[in-house]
């Protein structure tokens, strides 16, 4: 009889556990269920984020880089396929213990030498780098303004900050451009505050096929707009600029990723020719864009916020000169790092992986401080990140 009533207790007991449990997990994934939905409302109400792009547009329905529902690469691309052996050397960080316990040098230790932007300066071809892959060049008397970044490069505020510069740009530094063209539509190329700052001061915004929408849900009138497709290209006077094809990805927000297209920049002067890689893993098209387009005088080439697990979509390094060298560019500038952290290494080793490769293959490299002013006929060369 004893034994009886224990095992009725122990029946009802977890009968009362199990049901704490029950209502528990219920109250979890309501939990979570609102969670998602906040997330998913805020994507889609926050302006940060864009517009989806208009899949009626007769340039997105023509392209035959669009399969009429995504742009896709031009060779087989995943953005997660592990590559280890271009992972170089082997003792770099990776995986999630190096996420969670970050090496000593992962960010600056202290302030960087910068230069604020005199564009009083920015002379006919000439160039200034303002970190990460934001650029301003003058060539042939026209203004360019490559992935203005000024702000930070996340839709949220504890994420993307940039580094702490001397004499940092801001918006308020830019006069008057002539024309703003941008890569691809992630966060640290495509600055919402930045072109809504910027919109008074430019005369064209050039962007690849779909982020003419992001742009006029910012304020950005539609004839200031000129969407292209790889290979596609348009003159102002007598400066000639065409979209080339880069290995990479677009998306802002948690569903239209590859809804937009993405890309490099072919920039033809009268005197001067330019080549902006973009985004993007290695390539055998760097080589056709040398063989058609090429030679290049410049050439700015993403290297950094690498990984292995992002190698058919990022360059190593090492690749980077290599896509230097298969443009045939008299002069490499690694881009892409200097100014956010993005990835797992230490914030100097892209550059000192790029000299060490460029010296291997003979390759001249501008490296200036950050806003300086430079032109190819006395191209500089510091070692600004020592100091």
């Amino acid at each position: 009889m004893k034994n009886e009533w224990v095992l009725i207790f122990l029946i009802n007991s977890m009968k009362k556990i199990f049901k704490i449990l029950g209502k528990m997990v219920v109250s979890v994934i309501i939990f979570m269920l609102v969670v998602a939905g906040g997330v998913f409302a805020f994507t889609k109400i926050d302006p940060v984020f864009g517009a989806d792009p208009d899949l009626n547009s007769e340039k997105i329905k023509n392209s035959k880089n669009h399969n009429g529902k995504v742009f896709v690469n031009l060779e087989d691309t995943n953005v997660s396929r592990v590559h280890k052996d271009h992972l170089k050397p082997k003792d770099e960080p990776k995986g999630l213990m190096a996420l969670l316990f970050p090496q000593k040098g992962k960010n600056p230790q202290k302030v960087l030498p910068s230069v604020k932007l005199d564009q009083k300066l920015l002379v006919e071809d000439s160039f200034v780098w303002l970190g990460h892959s934001t650029l301003m060049m003058n060539i042939s008397g026209k203004k360019v303004l490559v992935d203005p970044v000024f702000f930070k490069a996340s839709p949220v505020s504890f994420f993307g900050k940039p580094f702490k510069v001397e004499h940092p740009t801001m918006v308020d530094d830019v006069s008057e451009v002539d024309v703003v063209i941008i890569s691809h539509d992630h966060y640290d190329h495509l600055d919402a505050k930045a072109i809504k700052a910027l919109n008074d001061k430019v005369a064209h915004f050039w962007v690849p096929l779909g982020i003419g929408s992001h742009l006029q849900k910012w304020g950005v009138s539609a004839d200031k707009i000129k969407e292209f497709d790889w290979y596609e290209g348009a003159s102002l006077d007598d400066v000639k600029l065409t979209l080339a094809p880069s290995r990479h990805f677009s998306g802002r927000g948690l569903t239209n990723r590859f809804a937009t297209l993405w890309g490099g920049w072919i920039i033809e002067g009268v005197q001067t020719k330019v080549y902006v890689s973009g985004d993007g893993g290695y390539s055998e098209e760097f080589k056709k864009i040398g063989e058609n387009y090429g030679p290049f005088d410049i050439a700015f080439l993403e290297s950094g916020a690498y990984n292995e697990n992002w190698a058919e979509i990022h360059m190593f390094p090492e690749q980077s000169v290599q896509a230097g060298v298969d443009v045939k560019a008299k002069v490499l500038f690694p881009v892409h790092w200097g100014k956010f952290d993005l990835a797992l290494h230490q914030w100097t080793t892209p550059i000192k992986r790029f000299l060490a490769e460029a010296d291997k293959q003979d390759q001249q490299v501008a490296t200036p401080i950050i806003g300086e002013v430079f032109t190819l006929d006395d191209v500089p060369q510091t070692d600004w990140w020592n100091q």
